[in-house]
C-alpha cells in the first residue's frame, strides 16, 4: 500500500507539481468566491484516472422544502442565518451542481445524499431520537440526494 499525504491549503493558493488519484473538496465550493474557477483550476491536479469527491449543502433538502412551504424561507435558495454564520455564499441543488461540474469539464460518476433531515436541528434535538433513527436518516439519505442536507458527488475528468 502507499502512504497518504495530507496537504492543507486554501484552494485559491494551492500549488503542486503532483497529480493526485483522489482529491476531496468537502464543503468548500459554497464558501469560495468563484467555484467554477476552483473547479477548472484543480483539474490539473487530478491524475488521468483520478477521482474528485465533492460535498456541498443542498438548498432543496427536505427540511428546507418544509420550511419554505411553512413560510419560514422566502425561497429555497435563500441562505438562512445558520448558513451565513458558516460563511456560505451559496447553496447547491442536484441540478445546479451537476451543471457546474459538467461546464467545468467533469463527468459525474455517482450522486449520493448526506443525511435525510425532515425537521430543523432544534426540532430533531428536542425529539431525543435514538442512534438507530439517526443512523437510518444517514443511510436512507444516501439514495435521495435531492432531499438530503448535503450532496456528495464522485466525479472524474472528461476524457
Amino acid at each position: 500500500y502507499s502512504k497518504a499525504q495530507l496537504i492543507q491549503s486554501y484552494f485559491e493558493n494551492f500549488e503542486s507539481s503532483i497529480q493526485f488519484d483522489v482529491l476531496i473538496m468537502g464543503f468548500v465550493l459554497e464558501h469560495v468566491n468563484d467555484p467554477a474557477h476552483i473547479l477548472k483550476r484543480f483539474k490539473k491536479f487530478i491524475s488521468p484516472k483520478g477521482r474528485c469527491f465533492i460535498a456541498v449543502p443542498n438548498g432543496e433538502a427536505l427540511n428546507r422544502r418544509f420550511g419554505y412551504e411553512a413560510g419560514l424561507l422566502p425561497d429555497l435558495s435563500a441562505l438562512g442565518e445558520g448558513h451565513k454564520a458558516l460563511g456560505h455564499q451559496r447553496l447547491y441543488t442536484v441540478d445546479s451542481l451537476t451543471t457546474q461540474l459538467q461546464e467545468c469539464g467533469y463527468r459525474v460518476i455517482s450522486k449520493e445524499g448526506i443525511f435525510l433531515k425532515p425537521l430543523t436541528t432544534k426540532q430533531l434535538i428536542s425529539l431525543d431520537l435514538s442512534k438507530d433513527i439517526i443512523q437510518a436518516m444517514c443511510k436512507v439519505g444516501i439514495n435521495y440526494p435531492e432531499l438530503s442536507v448535503g450532496l456528495f458527488f464522485e466525479v472524474e475528468l472528461v476524457k
